[in-house]
C-alpha cells in the first residue's frame, strides 16, 4: 500500500466527517442552504468534465 493511497483515504474521510458535523450541527435554513450550494457544486463539475471532454476531441 503506497503512502498516496493512505492519505487520499485520510484525506476522504476527514472531509467527510466535517460535512457530516457541519450538517448535524446545522439548522433547518442552513441545511436547505448546503443542499442548493451542494447541487450547484455538482452541476458545475459536471460542466467543467463536459468541457474538459470537448476540449480533448
Amino acid at each position: 500500500m503506497s503512502i498516496t493511497s493512505i492519505a487520499k483515504g485520510v484525506t476522504v474521510g476527514i472531509a467527510a466527517g466535517a460535512v457530516a458535523y457541519a450538517f448535524a450541527n446545522a439548522s433547518a435554513k442552513e441545511k436547505r442552504r448546503m443542499k442548493s450550494n451542494a447541487g450547484r457544486a455538482i452541476h458545475a463539475i459536471g460542466d467543467m468534465v463536459e468541457g474538459f471532454n470537448m476540449m480533448m476531441k
